[in-house]
C-alpha cells in the first residue's frame, strides 16, 4: 500500500536523472550557453561540434536545428533527457535510435561579468516565457486550481 504522501511528490533531481517533462527539458536546456555537441545514431558519432544554445522551444511545426555554430532545440521532437555529472557533466536527449549529446563548455559561476550574465538570463526568460506562451503544448501554469 502506497503512502499517501507518494502520491502527491514531485520528482526531484540533484546533478543526474531523467527528464520526461517538456516544461522541464526546457528549464535545463535554456540556461546552457555555449556546448560542444555530439549527433549519435546507434551510439555511432555522425557528427560533432561546438556552438551556442540561441532557443529552446516546444512545439509540433519546427525542427531542432544545428548550423552555424547555433543550436535551436525543439524539445517535441525528443522523448526525454538525460542529465549526467560521471565523468563530466553532460545532457543526453534521446528520440529513438538517434541521441543528441551537450557537454557545457562554460560555467556561469567563474564567468567575470556575473552582472552582465545575470541580464542575460532575464533577457532569455523573458524571450522564453514569451515565446511559451504562444506554444498551446506547453503548459506554463506552475500553480494548478
Amino acid at each position: 500500500m502506497k503512502n499517501a504522501g507518494e502520491e502527491n511528490q514531485i520528482p526531484c533531481l540533484v546533478e543526474y536523472g531523467t527528464i520526461y517533462s517538456k516544461r522541464d527539458m526546457i528549464r535545463v536546456l535554456r540556461d546552457l550557453d555555449r556546448v560542444e555537441y555530439f549527433d549519435l545514431i546507434d551510439d555511432s558519432i555522425v557528427a560533432q561540434g561546438e556552438g551556442y544554445v540561441i532557443e529552446v522551444y516546444a512545439n509540433s511545426n519546427d525542427s531542432t536545428l544545428v548550423f552555424n555554430n547555433r543550436l535551436h532545440i525543439n524539445v517535441n521532437g525528443f522523448e526525454y533527457l538525460k542529465l549526467k555529472t560521471h565523468p563530466k557533466k553532460e545532457i543526453l536527449l534521446y528520440s529513438g535510435h538517434r541521441a543528441i549529446r551537450l557537454k557545457p563548455l562554460t560555467n556561469i559561476l567563474n564567468s567575470d561579468g556575473n552582472a552582465s550574465i545575470e541580464e542575460e538570463i532575464d533577457e532569455q526568460r523573458i524571450a522564453l516565457a514569451s515565446q511559451l506562451a504562444c506554444d498551446n503544448e506547453v503548459d506554463l501554469n506552475y500553480y494548478n486550481d
